[in-house]
């Protein structure tokens, strides 16, 4: 598990770099601030080094060395390790005191992380008879991911390509897949190599927004209900569930055995706000990554508009200019809100042209850093192409009123969020219309193929507003003292807010293990492509997204499927490829050949996906050599 030290050798030392920077904060802070940087270190890092040296163990040393050396010149200069100052004295302050306590890491994030890392655990490649299995929420999305660790660790080519349209540049965010194929690069199991980082990125996303929400608020009940909100959130879906039930007591059984069937996944009923675990971290690492520094930034930029240090703001700047690669909509979300609140703050300021040059810090080293990922990567996908910025109106809601669709998808928040947002402080209001702006143009913009791919800027949006409601209902809970109702008030409003999430949170343990993604077949055949073949050879294969040659082997391939191909932007090219699959399949040897010698195929894939979708004509495919014929599966070499 050489792989997983090096990983824990960043972690380590992005909390030595966040004790030097972050003095002030307690133990536990630091530890998620330190989770933070690390994995930061090692995801922006290693970019500027394999352009040079590629993606591989030796760009993976330098990166170890260099990356300590700043620490190391500040520990000589103050001739002791900044770690072990006053160290007795902090640990036994910090344990007790603080934004995050010992208390508070065990009672509420160490309980939400956990199930997360439950559910990763038995969706994320679950060995079983040995075969892999999934979870409802991982069958899709995971296998692409797993497809763009394994081809950035086995090819080592960098920039990486697009596994799954040969010859195209992969402008997908990729930093966070990168991340684990450095473990793969050091011999970590690919399953393990997904999952570790998996885990870490669990436990600070959870501290993440209970430090946002207590920023936002000040107030520790707030954020600890905030959190629980968010991380089970689910609004009325569990009405209609119920009255499904009630019509057919079946819904109780299919809602724990059918695909898709929870009270945050009722399409039918346009109920379309997913649960945050279970649908937006699990499957979507990208996502998890997205929120983690966005949810750090946020608090770094409202301990700014406090008091304009100067450190925080290059901090601030840094961070935020290595996350469009992380999370394009992340950091979006991120500008326009720190947009908003610098115009406001150079409004307020009485010295404008200090406050401007102050904030100047943050957004000059932000630009100059994520300017050369979004001309190399994001402008190059979006730019003329017309799946990209599309206007449209009203999200995902083709059936229902307007307000009517957000009051069931967003429940009591929706509700309540003109009294919560009167009731806060003028600083939050401002915060709070800040993200309103990504609400109004979520609305009104469709910013990627996948019109339900917006919800990623209105979870945004979400927070603030689920934080103002919690403070609101604690507020309203407090001038209630003495009302023996309020007590099963306040237990309404927590199951109201609550129940879907829940629900849908035990459906999703119950699927994990259940959908079997890859046979021992499948595993065996891969292990074989990657001792056998070269690293950057092109496969001929179906379309289909259970594919084990991209996912596994991590080799590219001619055309795969549409699940992800036309959501990344890359729909004409993916229709004209899969019609030629399908054509090229059934044809004859020399229009095979002729095929893989002018498109760069060198290696043909039979399973019984071929078969069935492509009708292979087997007895011309056996003209070519035969490398491998096991289990129904071959593969052929075009000389």
């Amino acid at each position: 598990m050489v792989g997983v030290i090096v990983y824990i050798y960043f972690l380590v030392l992005g909390f030595l770099y966040a004790d030097l920077l972050f003095k002030d904060k307690a133990i536990f802070t630091k530890a998620w601030i330190g989770g933070i940087f690390g994995n930061l270190i090692l995801m922006a890092g290693i970019v500027p080094l394999s352009f040079v040296c590629g993606f591989n163990i030796i760009s993976h040393l330098l990166l170890i060395v260099i990356a300590a050396v700043p620490y190391v010149i500040v520990s000589i200069r103050k001739k002791e390790l900044c770690i072990i100052q006053n160290k007795k004295l902090a640990l036994n302050t910090d344990l007790k005191g603080g934004e995050m306590n010992l208390k508070l890491f065990l009672c509420l994030v160490l309980p939400v992380a956990a199930a997360i890392c439950i559910l990763m655990f038995n969706h994320i490649l679950f060995i079983k008879d040995g075969n892999y299995y999934s979870g409802q929420s991982t069958y899709g999305d995971l296998q692409m991911h797993l497809g763009f660790i394994s081809s950035m660790a086995e090819q080592g080519t960098f920039p990486p390509s697009y596994p799954f349209l040969a010859g195209v540049k992969n402008n997908y965010p990729f930093f966070v897949d990168m991340l684990s194929s450095t473990l793969t690069v050091f011999g970590t199991t690919l399953r393990w190599a997904t999952l570790a980082p998996s885990f870490v990125f669990a436990f600070l996303v959870v501290m993440g927004f209970y430090h946002f929400a207590y920023a936002l608020t000040e107030k520790k009940s707030v954020a600890v209900l905030s959190t629980v909100f968010f991380f089970l959130c689910g609004a009325f879906g569990f009405a209609y569930f119920f009255e499904g039930a009630k019509a057919d007591p079946k819904q109780f059984t299919r809602f724990f055995t059918e695909y898709y069937q929870t009270p945050t996944n009722l399409n039918d009923n346009n109920i379309r706000w997913s649960n945050t675990i279970c649908d937006m971290i699990i499957p979507q690492r990208t996502t998890m990554a997205g929120w983690t520094y966005i949810l750090f930034e946020l608090y770094l930029l409202m301990d700014a508009l406090k008091k304009s240090d100067k450190v925080r703001l290059i901090i601030l700047g840094v961070v935020a200019g290595c996350m469009p690669m992380i999370h394009t909509h992340s950091f979006l979300a991120l500008g326009i809100i720190s947009a908003v609140m610098v115009v406001i703050e150079l409004v307020r300021a009485k010295d404008k042209k200090a406050s401007l040059i102050n904030w100047l810090w943050f957004g000059g080293i932000a630009l100059v850093l994520a300017l050369p990922q979004l001309i190399l990567w994001t402008f190059s996908q979006t730019g003329n192409n017309e799946s990209f910025l599309n206007f449209q109106f009203n999200w995902v809601n083709h059936n229902d009123p307007y307000w009517w669709f957000y009051i069931k998808n967003w429940g009591l928040v929706f509700l309540f969020i003109v009294p919560a947002f009167l009731n806060t402080s003028r600083r939050n209001k401002e915060l709070m219309v800040a993200a309103a702006v990504i609400f109004a143009l979520a609305e009104f913009i469709k910013f990627q193929p996948n019109e339900y791919d917006n919800n990623k800027l209105f979870y945004i949006t979400y927070m603030f507003a689920l934080v103002l409601c919690t403070e609101f209902f604690v507020s309203l809970y407090e001038k209630l003292k003495g009302i023996k109702a309020r007590q099963y008030i306040a237990a309404l409003v927590i199951i109201t807010m609550t129940l879907s999430g829940v629900l849908t949170i035990i459906r999703e343990w119950r699927s994990g293990g259940e959908y079997q993604t890859f046979s021992k077949s499948d595993i065996e055949y891969a292990e074989f492509i990657k001792a056998n073949t070269e690293k950057n050879a092109v496969f001929l294969t179906g379309s289909h997204h259970i594919n084990p040659v991209v996912t596994l082997a991590g080799r590219n391939i001619y055309c795969g499927s549409s699940l992800y191909v036309y959501f990344h932007g890359l729909g004409d090219e993916w229709q004209k490829r899969s019609s030629e699959v399908k054509s090229i399949y059934a044809s004859d040897y020399a229009h095979i050949k002729a095929f893989a010698e002018k498109n760069n195929i060198s290696y043909i894939s039979v399973t019984n996906t071929e078969k069935t979708d492509c009708n292979a004509n087997i007895s011309e495919l056996s003209k070519f050599e035969k490398v491998y014929d096991k289990n129904n599966i071959a593969l052929y070499k075009v000389n």
